[in-house]
């Protein structure tokens, strides 16, 4: 089972061997527009993202329901799509782990709009603690947050298999691997925001802000 080392207290700094997925396949209907695109501090949400995750991340892919071009992403991020089109995250998961044999996966969706470093960190350090660990799960709001997550690169297979046999719930798919929870506190917390309508992503912002 592939270990990590912990961070070193830098917020930026590096996770070795670590692969981001970023996940943006939503067609944002009760948001109303597509959430990658939805802009925060003058920059669209995705590329917020994408340039957080770099910091830390030795690559990072971002994957699509189908293939698109973001002119705005640096080069250095790669964009791929959904392996079945419009089955959900399950099939953006096996696409994005796909294009890296990297031993950690993080994998983010555009649904957590204020995740940043505090949080990759937080994960690092968890499962850098748990070596027998398949992979760390937040847990906020009383529910667990597998779209926000650090998962070893060998349960690639686990979501493979979901797709294969037709099963479009992640908790599902998570329930057969051994994860650990990282419950967040205080600020961290706040950062595990799930966004989804007009008023989340005012919210969002707000907070932000603050």
């Amino acid at each position: 089972m592939a270990m990590i080392s912990s961070w070193n207290g830098n917020a930026n700094a590096a996770m070795s061997g670590c692969h981001a997925v970023v996940l943006c396949g939503g067609a944002g209907r009760r948001m109303g527009a597509r959430k990658e695109g939805l802009e925060f501090n003058g920059e669209p949400l995705l590329l917020r993202l994408c340039r957080s995750l770099s910091d830390i991340a030795e690559r990072v892919t971002v994957v699509a329901e189908r293939k698109r071009e973001y002119e705005f992403l640096p080069g250095d991020v790669r964009v791929t799509a959904d392996e079945v089109a419009e089955f959900g995250p399950i099939a953006g998961i096996c696409a994005g782990m796909a294009a890296s044999e990297l031993p950690l996966q993080l994998v983010v969706a555009c649904d957590y709009p204020l995740a940043g470093p505090n949080v990759w960190r937080a994960l690092s350090e968890t499962l850098a603690r748990h070596p027998e660990a398949d992979a760390v799960l937040p847990e906020a709001g009383g529910k667990l947050h597998p779209l926000c997550a650090l998962y070893r690169g060998h349960t690639r297979s686990v979501w493979q298999d979901a797709l294969n046999s037709g099963n479009r719930r992640v908790l599902e798919a998570t329930a057969t691997m051994r994860f650990v929870k990282w419950v967040p506190e205080g600020k961290d917390a706040e950062q595990l925001m799930n966004m989804n309508t007009p008023e989340d992503y005012r919210l969002a912002k707000e907070r932000l802000r603050s």
